[in-house]
């Protein structure tokens, strides 16, 4: 009994709101430009190693800029779909591009 009534404490809550918070914001920290980031920098996503990374600045090196991570996938051997998502939810990206994981909402049936 004694833990479940710390656990339900107002103040115990409040701390878990704002741990919450603050690891939702060092999330978005966390976001990487695909035609800005360096070697280093595109290491630390999870699921980019060293020798993906230099593949992915070899060809942005080559060819330009990636016009969308479907554009990434296309031209960077091991990089499919999933692997795409994933990257994308880690905090990869490409400046202004559209986001590749759809969103709910459905803005083609909504009333006029």
């Amino acid at each position: 009994m004694p833990l479940a009534r710390f656990l339900f404490t107002p103040l115990f809550l409040a701390r878990c709101i704002v741990l919450c918070v603050i690891s939702f914001m060092a999330l978005q920290a966390v976001a990487v430009d695909l035609n800005k980031a360096t070697l280093n920098e595109l290491q630390q996503i999870k699921g980019i190693g060293p020798k993906t990374a230099e593949r992915i600045i070899e060809e942005r090196e080559r060819s330009g800029p990636y016009d969308s991570l479907k554009d990434l996938s296309e031209r960077v051997k091991g990089i499919g779909p999933k692997r795409l998502v994933t990257l994308q939810a880690l905090g990869l990206h490409t400046g202004d591009a559209l986001p590749l994981i759809p969103s709910d909402k459905n803005t083609k049936n909504s009333p006029k």
